[in-house]
């Protein structure tokens, strides 16, 4: 065989190797063109079970977090965010509690006429194991969302508990459905001592707001 004829056998053999490449990587990059249509229904189908809505979701700051649903019974565990709240208004009543016209022997009825304002508008009052669980459910982590203490209450600590003119937590005392005690542990700071003061409790009497005229302690 010329030489010819041997470059001319070589160029076809060549150009055949590359024919078979070419179908072989085309072969297997195939499947995942055929897979690649698939992906984004079910993409789409678990983003429309999160959002409710098959479009991308939407990345806006300024849109509203859900509220957390809260049902009658439950405790409150969370207090609810600013923007859960059915209201922006400030409960006038809770504004009362620590107010510089408000005497400290005053506020636990005070607390007490919160709690009332809650159980007539609910029907009981909130269910709770500890002060901040009361203190969630006031401040509107219940079913309708609505608040009867500011969330940014200066009496408000900052775990979250609701405390007396002297800086201690009240301590709420459950005694049925329909009857509470509000005890504020006094100028000493300790509860069961002669200067608590108590407000509720089975044999409590009264209904409405206790003002008085003299400046709360400091501290």
């Amino acid at each position: 065989m010329t030489p010819r004829r041997l470059l001319a056998v070589g160029a076809i053999l060549a150009i055949i190797s590359l024919v078979v490449v070419l179908r072989r990587n085309g072969n297997a990059s195939s499947p995942v063109r055929s897979l690649a249509p698939q992906l984004p229904p079910a993409a789409n189908s678990v983003r429309q079970e999160a959002t409710g809505s098959p479009s991308e979701p939407s990345q806006s700051p300024h849109s509203a977090a859900p509220a957390r649903k809260i049902l009658m019974g439950q405790p409150a565990l969370f207090a609810p965010r600013p923007e859960e709240l059915s209201t922006t208004e400030r409960p006038p009543l809770g504004n009362l509690i620590g107010a510089p016209n408000t005497r400290p022997d005053a506020e636990p009825q005070l607390v007490l006429d919160v709690l009332k304002a809650y159980r007539r508008y609910f029907g009981a009052y909130p269910a709770g194991e500890n002060n901040r669980q009361f203190v969630n459910a006031l401040l509107g982590a219940n079913k309708d969302n609505l608040p009867f203490l500011a969330h940014d209450h200066p009496r408000i600590s900052a775990n979250g508990e609701l405390v007396d003119a002297w800086g201690t937590p009240f301590y709420f005392h459950q005694n049925s459905r329909q009857s509470i005690e509000v005890r504020s542990a006094g100028a000493d700071r300790l509860l069961y001592t002669d200067d608590d003061i108590v407000a509720g409790g089975p044999s409590s009497s009264q209904s409405g707001p206790s003002v008085a005229a003299d400046n709360p302690p400091n501290g």
